[in-house]
């Protein structure tokens, strides 16, 4: 079995960390402007706004505090899958 790599693994972590930064900067912006600038289908941008799409808008806070945030953190603190 190979041995475990000591630099993947604090590479790895730098990744996830600065992961959860990046996506909690990002949660962080959003909720203080009240609004967020999404990439739109076909080219273009699409604001949406916490007034005018206020499902859209926390759905989209909610995906993205969970893909950012939430699954590194659990993955910093579980460590990777065993086989």
């Amino acid at each position: 079995m190979a041995e475990r790599n000591k630099t993947a693994d604090v590479v790895l972590k730098g990744l996830l960390i600065a992961q959860v930064l990046v996506g909690g900067a990002f949660v962080g912006f959003w909720l203080w402007a009240g609004k967020a600038t999404i990439p739109k289908h076909g080219g273009g941008w699409h604001d949406l706004d916490r007034v005018q799409d206020p499902y859209s808008y926390w759905f989209l806070i909610i995906g993205i505090s969970f893909a950012l945030i939430a699954f590194p953190i659990r993955y910093l603190y579980q460590g990777p899958p065993k086989r």
